[in-house]
């Protein structure tokens, strides 16, 4: 297959069985954190008390089977699959205009603000109430008033949505930054413009400034452009919010060497590690081959259908030099755990999961959610060396990318029926690792006009490891999430 590496290809073939899955992915993990967990953490040293929060952005059953059997086959696992502990979740939202009822399709901002502080909200809103606008206090804040170590990790900015949730409450998740926090957004009503949560007016700030001061010990994530804004009504001695940060004590990185640097495997407790990887999200880890994606259906002058060729994935040259999500995580739990008995709050987010669906690439979304599992294993490690860690991993809300039938299908119905069958919007044909082909398809926005796909308002996995577990339904909500992991740090 062209693009990914034959190794990788006989790799996956032989990686069937789940413990060979979690043994290929062990390979993958960050050296900085297997040699410090080693080095730092002797057996026995197991007081801490810790929560890794995991999210996939828009990782919903589809989406997870869509990469399993693209990575490998029908019998593989992924290492979140293998947790000894499942629910489905429900996802809910308010409305805006009438916080009384629901709507049934999310966004993150919302289902990310119900992970972080156990309440409902309305699409766009950041740790805030349904039209009051009041602030809804998170866990991450809960947690560190309580002593423990708090961070956010994500491939996508910082300020983006998702991280945005756990330390930051605005009315709406586009106030990320000076710039923004002035101009009208014309796609949401009177009550989440950010006009109200300027400082000069008494609120917050922007996203960006909240998170520069919030005094969180790790931040890993995209949004250079957010943070080198001007601080609002900035003086001379603080010229940027990433200035901000700085001066609240943040060490600061921009690539992947910087954070693998040899001066960051023992920090000292009183720093804190802010990490800027990209200007905004940091670049996805695979892309189709000739960059190609789904494409729109269409027919010949016949009327027939005319199916796109199969294609495979490759890696992205431009993620070259920046971190993986597993690399981050591996910083951050060494950050966090180290000569820590407290314990600590960890968010690690897959944001382009989620992004990837919009654009309708397969290949983007297969590729983030690989590296998403290869993170959550890390996580799966540093627990074993720490039992009382509680480990979640859930999504956020659902996405659009469904796997349909191949076009022999429809060819086979075209024949029969005597008339063209095919799938409506854009699809896609997958050469999958072990050579077999599946089709992809996104079908949640009009083509071709539509030029983003939807969220969708299906339940999430939620995939969960360590103490206080014994008796999880097999249905609950997110807010139930947020619960589990309130109880496990002993916040109630």
């Amino acid at each position: 297959m062209v693009g990914i590496t034959n190794y990788l290809r006989v790799a996956n073939l032989a990686c069937r069985k789940a413990f060979a899955v979690l043994a290929a992915i062990f390979l993958l993990l960050p050296t900085a954190f297997s040699h410090a967990a080693q080095d730092e953490h002797p057996p026995g040293i197991t007081s801490s008390t810790n929560v890794i929060l995991f999210i996939g952005d828009g990782m919903d059953e589809h989406q997870i089977t869509m990469a399993r059997n693209y990575l490998y086959g029908a019998d593989g696992a992924f290492a979140m699959e293998q947790m000894p502990v499942r629910s489905s979740v429900r996802v809910h939202t308010l409305r805006e205009d009438n916080p009384n009822q629901l709507r049934y399709v999310a966004d993150s901002a919302n289902t990310a603000s119900t992970l972080a502080t156990g309440l409902l909200t309305s699409k766009g809103r950041i740790a805030t109430s349904a039209a009051r606008d009041a602030d809804q206090k998170t866990i991450l804040e809960a947690a560190q008033k309580k002593g423990y170590r708090t961070g956010l990790v994500s491939t996508a900015s910082l300020t983006d949505a998702t991280p945005a949730a756990f330390a930051a409450h605005t009315s709406h998740r586009n106030c990320q930054s000076t710039k923004s926090m002035s101009a009208i957004n014309h796609a949401v009503g009177k009550t989440q413009q950010c006009v109200p949560d300027l400082k000069a007016h008494g609120g917050p700030g922007s996203i960006a400034e909240q998170l520069a001061t919030a005094n969180i010990d790790v931040l890993l994530g995209g949004g250079m452009a957010f943070f080198n804004q001007p601080v609002e009504g900035s003086a001379q001695d603080l010229p940027s919010i990433l200035d901000m940060a700085l001066n609240h004590g943040h060490l600061m990185v921009k690539n992947e060497a910087e954070l693998n640097a040899e001066k960051l495997q023992v920090a000292p407790a009183t720093s804190k590690l802010l990490g800027l990887f990209a200007p905004i999200h940091l670049p996805v880890e695979w892309q189709g081959e000739q960059l190609r994606l789904a494409e729109l259906m269409t027919t010949n002058k016949h009327s027939k259908a005319i199916f796109p060729t199969p294609f495979g994935c490759e890696k992205n040259p431009h993620h070259q030099g920046i971190p993986t999500l597993a690399n981050m995580t591996g910083r951050a739990l060494q950050v966090l755990s180290h000569n820590n008995n407290q314990g600590f709050f960890l968010m690690v987010e897959g944001a382009s999961i989620d992004k990837q669906a919009h654009i309708r690439n397969p290949c983007g979304q297969i590729g983030e959610l690989r590296a998403f599992d290869q993170a959550v294993t890390l996580g799966r490690q540093f627990a074993q060396q720490y039992p009382n860690t509680l480990i979640i991993v859930t999504a956020d809300h659902g996405q659009a990318g469904q796997i349909v039938p191949l076009p022999e299908t429809y060819q086979a119905a075209s024949k029969a029926m005597r008339m063209a069958q095919y799938p409506t919007g854009h699809y896609a044909v997958l050469k999958t690792l072990s050579g077999e082909l599946m089709a992809v398809n996104y079908s949640t926005n009009s083509s071709p006009q539509g030029l983003w796909e939807m969220h969708t308002g299906t339940n999430v996995p939620a995939y969960m490891e360590g103490p206080g577990l014994d008796e999880i339904p097999a249905l609950i909500d997110q807010r139930d999430i947020n619960q589990l992991m309130r109880h496990h740090l002993k916040l109630d």
